[in-house]
């Protein structure tokens, strides 16, 4: 796995249940290269806490995880469907994003081994420059239940294209950075 020189955890440890380890190896820092018509992009991909834990859901464990800001408890219904994010990413051009004020989000309808269903799940994102680098942390993904994209809930956002954020993200002067608290999670 390589390494950069960036403020999010890389590489997450695993976890232990019911005499059983849970591998986080899926949710390591990696790169994706989108080949664009006129330019390509890579990115440097890291993974936040939410896209494995959340408190009060139908599937918690007794187990609490914590990166550098936060802890929280294992769902197994996020841990389980969090192993299709990074072959869910790779088809990103082909995906309709939306923005809201701190985020670019999608969802599609993906099978939740929790349920047996065929639901709409949801990932969210932050874009962003760090480093020279271009930045792309999942903040959280999950079945949405309600609000927008959850099942006969309209999105009233515009789509985006993923090549458009990434040439907005890549003009962006380096002062001008910002990045997500959330992307802030390496433990010191």
């Amino acid at each position: 796995m390589a390494t950069y020189q960036i403020d999010s955890i890389q590489s997450w440890a695993s976890f232990e249940h019911d005499g059983s380890t849970h591998s986080l190896s899926h949710l390591d820092a990696h790169e994706i290269t989108y080949k664009g018509e006129k330019q390509d992009f890579t990115f440097v991909i890291t993974y936040g806490l939410h896209c494995f834990a959340k408190e009060d859901t139908p599937y918690v464990i007794p187990v609490v995880y914590q990166d550098g800001r936060e802890q929280k408890t294992i769902c197994m219904e996020r841990y389980e469907a969090s192993k299709q994010i990074r072959h869910i990413l790779v088809n990103l051009p082909h995906m309709h994003l939306f923005h809201t004020a701190a985020e670019k989000y999608f969802t599609l309808d993906m099978m939740n081994s929790a349920t047996g269903q065929l639901e709409p799940y949801k990932i969210c994102i932050a874009f962003y420059k760090e480093k020279r680098l271009l930045r792309m942390h999942i903040l959280s993904a999950f079945f949405v239940r309600t609000g927008p994209g959850a099942p006969g809930v309209s999105i009233p956002n515009k789509a985006v294209s993923l090549f458009k954020i990434a040439t907005e993200t890549a003009a962006k002067p380096k002062k001008h950075s910002w990045v997500p608290k959330e992307a802030n999670n390496r433990k010191k």
